[in-house]
């Protein structure tokens, strides 16, 4: 009781209650009533909305400067303790469900499941295996004579050469339980070796993955920056673009064709390029996102002014830019890009729950849907930077269950008579 809640898909501002039971939202509004032995608790005021949903995350991904520290510094223990303290980190910070879009060997799909098993706390995880990528592509991070030109087996990609091995890898990584495949079809500033304009894979190569996935009825992420990569993965049907760094007139005509989302994850390339020098991040890596910066704000606001949707991600986990910092995502759509905060808010709610297929159940507070909350002392409609306050958090909600934070006990409904 006492509180404002974002309403619905439109996030509407609604003054009155949340009733909740067995886990799900009973009732939304002022004429909410509690019944006999029903707990009450007033929120004094707080806002209610959606727990959050981080569309492009690598739980792996913790104190990371360079390529050397996501494989290469870590051994795959450590890197699934990794995943398992950022899986709770996450959860505290509100996000009750993440897309997981690769990890070093089956990290992600394992930890979905530890979850759903309730073996360990954490946000609902859709999750893809290794990165499909290619000899000098994406995930080729390291110097070819560090392994004398052999790919490492136990990094965040996974390497194929020609459309048989990526329909064989396709096919694998479904057998050990994959949501979603993820192909890296072109470089990324992130990786000097193989920088955002080049071409990670062939045509042919990224046509044969997406075609294998749509054959067993997965949808494919693709790590797409470069305009080739963009036009070739979007005409193919991927269902979403990550990045979109260089998004030209053909490759936006054919993600409206398509209906492919973009996962931008600006704020993290923006720290990059802005703060990349003092969070320590290697010269080569922040001049890459400086000559890239201007182009991606470019492109994301030409596709969201031309209704493509859009869902924010984080990529998070660099040691100054931490797990949860997709939150500041929503911040950057308001400053560079021109969306409304209702617009920015979605892209962390709604959107993602409409792409993973998930919406009849999360990414709204409407009855009927599990009651995956979060509670904050102000409106991030007023002002979306409080969600990038830790204070300002209440607490957060799965399922019904407080996984962070206290509920302020007020009574509970006496018997009638």
């Amino acid at each position: 009781m006492n509180c404002t809640v974002l309403a619905g898909s439109e996030l509407k501002p609604v003054q009155g209650k949340v009733a909740i039971g067995d886990g799900e939202i009973q009732a939304v509004g002022v004429d909410v009533r509690a019944e006999h032995d029903d707990a009450v608790y007033d929120l004094k005021g707080a806002t209610v909305m959606p727990g959050l949903i981080d569309s492009h995350c690598h739980l792996i991904y913790r104190d990371v400067v360079e390529p050397y520290d996501i494989e290469l510094r870590k051994s795959l223990p450590e890197a699934t303790i990794d995943a398992v303290f950022n899986a709770q980190v996450l959860l505290q910070k509100g996000f009750t469900t993440v897309r997981d879009v690769g990890s070093r060997g089956n990290i992600g799909v394992e930890i979905r499941n530890a979850i759903r098993n309730g073996g360990i706390p954490g946000p609902r995880v859709r999750a893809a295996a290794q990165i499909i990528s290619a000899p000098g592509g994406l995930g080729d991070f390291h110097p070819s004579h560090i392994f004398e030109d052999h790919p490492y087996r136990y990094g965040l990609a996974a390497q194929i050469v020609g459309p048989h091995e990526a329909r064989a890898l396709v096919r694998r990584q479904l057998k050990d339980g994959a949501d979603w495949i993820k192909v890296g079809v072109s470089g990324t500033g992130f990786n000097p070796l193989c920088p955002a304009e080049r071409n990670g894979l062939s045509d042919i190569e990224c046509r044969a993955v997406i075609e294998e996935a749509h054959q067993q009825s997965i949808p494919v992420a693709a790590h797409a920056e470069s305009a080739h990569a963009v036009r070739v993965a979007a005409s193919n049907g991927a269902e979403t673009i990550e990045h979109g760094i260089y998004i030209d007139d053909v490759s936006l005509e054919s993600m409206i064709e398509h209906g492919v989302t973009l996962s931008p994850t600006l704020a993290m390339y923006r720290a990059f390029a802005i703060r990349g020098q003092s969070m320590g991040i290697p010269m080569s890596i922040v001049d890459g996102h400086k000559r890239t910066h201007e182009h991606h704000t470019e492109s994301v606001r030409r596709a969201f002014h031309a209704g493509i949707r859009i869902v924010a991600g984080g990529d998070a986990g660099l040691r100054h830019f931490p797990q949860g910092s997709c939150v500041e995502e929503v911040a950057a759509y308001v400053e560079l890009i021109g969306m409304t905060p209702q617009q920015a808010l979605q892209t962390l709610t709604i959107n993602p729950a409409r792409l993973l297929c998930i919406d009849k159940e999360v990414g709204s507070v409407d009855a009927g849907k599990k009651a995956d909350l979060l509670v904050l002392t102000d409106n991030p409609l007023l002002d979306v930077t409080v969600l990038q306050r830790t204070e300002s958090r209440v607490f957060v909600m799965q399922s019904g269950a407080v996984v962070d934070g206290r509920l302020p006990l007020c009574g509970s409904v006496p018997p009638v008579g």
